[in-house]
């Protein structure tokens, strides 16, 4: 098959929605299928087109306006039509502000359309930003009911999208890919030395310094585990420079980092290999998001994979891992006294949260992702990944 994978940011650009198109794309290609992705040109180092070292065609189209996570792409949709010519299929990662016309456009051209809701957008700050979430949330709601087919990570988060919960038919449940994290003694015991963990417990983060991380929320909790759990290293690992300054992100956490600055560590973006060490080098991983922009929060399984327990908050879609594995604790929404109280309770009595290998692969598994997109592309009429905690059934 030929797929057009259509969405606002790719690689080397860095979030969550970004790492799941690629991953899926890369498998994809692997299994001799032709993918292209369309995506904003964000940085204009990169070039207008190029092919990946994983094989994956990429098209960029210019950015006329930026407002927050949404842009404004004028030319996509004349080059959506131009590549969709060559493709069977146009699979729509949303939020996009321009779902509902790409979607309009696939059908009028008689190419399946597939929509992947990865969140909703929400964008406050501004009277232009709220504007932008109305105009890209109707738009993915349009997309949605335009599509032959809607995937969702689960059915927790896609019970509470306004994007979604109105689908009745062609809905279905794929975990997003992650594949298994290869780590190794001797990178695990670099990166201890690297960044002088010591010998007391890591308290990992994966992801953007940003509020809705609740990367604020985290560093509130620092001191009352820190008095719980003597020695522990609170390690944060992803892009935490502004790529326009090169300055460090500035937020509310400021002030509580400054304060416990010899217990923290900086780790900025790490290679794949040196995140794979990271999660089994872990005694935890915190994922302390507080809106429902997150979704799943796929570092999470990632973690359990590598044999490391998760404390996660309870959001839809995000606490599913936890309550499908076991593996962890949920933490109240924006509360940094819960979120201490997690992380201390499964650091303490770690051996019984972590739970076997082959149990955390029977419900993640990247193979069957793939397979269940597959499934989704050809248009068989169930395509719910087949996985332990993922019944095979269509909404």
């Amino acid at each position: 098959m030929k797929i057009l994978q259509t969405l606002y940011f790719y690689a080397p650009y860095t979030s969550g929605l970004t790492i799941y198109c690629e991953r899926l794309s890369r498998e994809l290609v692997r299994r001799g299928h032709e993918v292209t992705v369309l995506t904003s040109w964000h940085d204009r180092s990169l070039p207008r087109e190029n092919v990946t070292d994983d094989g994956v065609r990429v098209v960029r189209v210019p950015i006329a306006a930026n407002l927050s996570r949404a842009v404004i792409l004028p030319t996509l949709l004349p080059t959506a039509a131009s590549l969709l010519r060559s493709h069977d299929v146009m699979n729509l990662h949303l939020p996009m502000a321009e779902a509902t016309p790409l979607a309009a456009l696939g059908r009028a051209m008689r190419r399946r359309v597939v929509v992947t809701h990865h969140s909703d957008l929400v964008l406050s700050s501004t009277v232009m930003e709220r504007l932008a979430t109305g105009v890209g949330r109707a738009s993915g709601i349009g997309a949605a009911h335009l599509a032959q087919d809607v995937v969702a990570s689960t059915r927790d988060q896609a019970s509470i999208s306004p994007t979604v919960r109105g689908i009745t038919q062609g809905l279905h449940i794929i975990p997003p890919p992650v594949p298994t994290p290869v780590s190794t003694p001797e990178g695990q015991a670099a990166l201890r030395a690297r960044f002088t963990f010591g010998d007391g417990p890591v308290i990992g983060f994966v992801g953007r310094f940003t509020v809705e991380k609740g990367l604020d929320v985290f560093m509130r909790a620092v001191p009352a585990i820190r008095e719980a759990l003597p020695g522990a290293v609170f390690a944060l690992a992803g892009p935490n420079l502004d790529a326009r300054t090169g300055e460090p992100y500035r937020g509310p956490w400021d002030e509580d980092m400054a304060r416990n600055r010899d217990a923290i560590r900086i780790l900025g973006r790490l290679s794949d290999a040196e995140l794979a060490d990271f999660f089994a080098t872990m005694d935890v991983l915190v994922l302390p998001s507080v809106d429902n922009t997150e979704t799943f929060g796929m570092v999470q399984v990632e973690a359990m994979l590598s044999g490391t327990p998760t404390v996660c908050t309870d959001l839809p879609g995000v606490r599913e891992p936890v309550r499908r594995t076991g593996m962890g604790r949920i933490a109240a929404v924006g509360d940094a006294a819960s979120l201490a109280s997690a992380v201390i309770e499964v650091v303490r009595h770690r051996a019984d949260y972590v739970k076997p290998f082959p149990d955390i692969a029977a419900r993640f598994s990247l193979d069957a992702t793939i397979d269940a997109y597959e499934r989704v592309y050809r248009g068989d009429e169930d395509a719910t990944a087949t996985l332990a905690g993922y019944p095979r059934t269509s909404t």
